[in-house]
């Protein structure tokens, strides 16, 4: 892990899926001076759209103060909680931790918030060992989209039924993962693909030109250069937008009549809502 003093304005910020742990949660906070620990908290019906966070509810020390079900909660996870708290700002966030995508959202969208990555903003970090193997995918996922720095905690020993208590004690060591450049899709793929989600909910067809329309009303940046030229509009919408999308399977077109329509897939559906905090930045 990074253990690099941090500049005077800049703070140590972690997101933690509130697993069957409890060592392997606090100590490398502990250990490496973290200074706000977003804990993922289980919720798999939680309310409002995957990849949101509330931040404003996202603060308590105790659990029982907290906006997720206490009762949820191991005797051990409590307890992990409220030993953060005694040296970290803790902020419960819900999150379906079987959800790739919701893990990966929520955690771009803490990413965000702390403008993480940028020469002013905060240090991020991201645990991978502590929940389900989905939720450390979309965690180490979210990391390597936002240069964040993942890490790992090995236990020192190994205990048995989670139910009892937790998998593991002690912390031998933490080790860096290796982090790989990803593409997220750009401020302008996101908001089509909302336009595309927001029409599809009201059981409306979309086909280019009305992307290009919505597009234009908008200032959407791939339309500053394209000029009047409706060709030239259509080359834009392709280049820019559709064929990425295309070819990443978000969207699909199909023939119909003299136009393309234009729709969105599942997968693309749930990358709008893992992304869809860019639209906040423009």
């Amino acid at each position: 892990m990074d253990t690099s003093v941090p500049s005077v304005a800049e703070r140590r910020v972690h997101v933690v899926p509130l697993g069957y742990e409890r060592d392997r949660i606090v100590e490398p906070l502990r250990r490496h001076g973290a200074d706000v620990a977003y804990l993922f908290v289980d919720a798999p019906d939680r309310d409002g759209a995957r990849g949101d966070v509330d931040f404003d509810a996202a603060t308590a020390a105790d659990p029982a103060d907290a906006r997720v079900d206490p009762d949820g909660l191991t005797g051990y996870q409590r307890d992990a909680w409220t030993a953060v708290a005694e040296f970290a700002e803790v902020r419960p966030v819900p999150v379906a931790l079987a959800d790739v995508y919701d893990v990966l959202g929520v955690t771009t969208t803490v990413a965000a918030r702390h403008d993480a990555g940028a020469a002013d903003g905060d240090r991020l970090f991201g645990n991978v060992s502590t929940g389900p193997r989905i939720a450390a995918v979309g965690v180490a996922l979210a990391c390597m989209i936002v240069g964040a720095r993942p890490y790992s905690v090995e236990p020192e020993r190994h205990s048995h039924d989670p139910r009892e208590e937790p998998l593991t004690e002690g912390v031998e060591r933490t080790v860096d993962l290796p982090i790989y450049p990803m593409d997220a899709p750009t401020t302008d793929q996101v908001a089509v693909l909302g336009r595309l989600h927001d029409r599809a909910e009201g059981s409306l067809s979309t086909d280019k030109w009305n992307l290009i329309e919505w597009a234009r009303e908008r200032g959407l940046s791939f339309l500053r250069e394209a000029g009047e030229s409706r060709t030239a509009k259509y080359r834009a919408l392709e280049t820019h937008v559709l064929s990425p999308l295309r070819e990443r399977g978000y969207v699909e077109l199909e023939d119909v009549g003299r136009s393309d329509t234009v729709r969105l897939t599942e997968t693309g559906r749930r990358v709008f809502f893992a992304f869809k905090h860019k639209l906040d930045e423009r």
